[in-house]
């Protein structure tokens, strides 16, 4: 049987830069599943990037993904704009946003849940949440009351959870069990979008051919000759410059910045 009693979200408290949690009862129980007791909100902010270019293309291909699966899956290589697009797609769209930047630190069950459980409070405003206690349960049934506790937090408004670089714990033990519990186990006013330099090792068709996967690969992420050229706008160089650049990165975004900025200094 689950045990679900444990500490609530809401006490978390936040100071400075991180969530520290804090009961009356805390003396008494376990250390916290994190050492430190402590979850840094660095890795819980959206970050603070702005496109360069507008992408109205790719924001339309996530509303229509975000309408039709429960996830969205997009994958490139780094500087393909992955993080960027996700921004800006939260920024413009109806959602309220859980962010949760994922690393290689994080690939102990019990930090990774307790950071997705924790994404919650970047949010919440008074609504009251299930318990949650990873150590007590399952993988699979502690992903399922994950799912649950988001479902909560978007009773009143749809909720879009980003798990940005997530590939970091794709070799994590936990890692399938969690995918395959936690994904389609979201609600209807629920959106995930995860965010990695390649696919997780899985059969993903399974949960793609269910409609509840949806997937953005480096092939759309690219640059098309136009947002080259209107990126090479923003420097001043002419469209002559950025077909040459365009031709040479295969419209791979990061190099084409990183050719506009050079060509933009000679001129200086």
């Amino acid at each position: 049987m689950m045990n679900f009693a444990s500490q609530e979200l809401n006490d978390w408290r936040e100071s400075n830069n991180y969530f520290e949690f804090s009961s009356a009862t805390s003396e008494t129980k376990p250390k916290s599943r994190i050492d430190t007791g402590k979850l840094f909100t660095d890795k819980l902010c959206v970050p603070s990037t702005e496109a360069q270019v507008n992408r109205p293309r790719l924001i339309e291909h996530l509303q229509k993904s975000s309408a039709q699966f429960s996830a969205t899956l997009i994958t490139g290589r780094t500087g393909m704009g992955k993080t960027t697009l996700a921004a800006e797609f939260a920024k413009q769209s109806h959602y309220q946003l859980a962010w949760y930047k994922v690393d290689t630190a994080d690939s102990d069950w019990n930090v990774f849940s307790s950071y997705l459980s924790g994404s919650v409070n970047q949010f919440n405003s008074g609504v009251e949440l299930l318990k949650f206690d990873s150590e007590a349960m399952e993988v699979s049934s502690a992903s399922e009351f994950l799912a649950a506790q988001f479902a909560v937090a978007a009773k009143e408004k749809p909720l879009l959870i980003v798990l940005d670089d997530l590939h970091s714990v794709f070799d994590a033990d936990w890692f399938t069990e969690f995918f395959h519990s936690f994904v389609p186990s979201l609600a209807p006013n629920v959106h995930l979008l995860l965010i990695a330099r390649t696919a997780p090792p899985l059969p993903l068709w399974r949960l793609r051919s269910k409609q509840v996967l949806g997937v953005m690969d480096e092939k759309l992420l690219t640059f098309t000759l136009n947002e080259a050229i209107e990126l090479f706008s923003k420097y001043e160089l002419s469209p002559a410059v950025a077909r040459s650049a365009y031709k040479r990165t295969y419209g791979r975004v990061s190099k084409l910045k990183e050719i506009a900025e050079k060509k933009c200094f000679c001129k200086v």
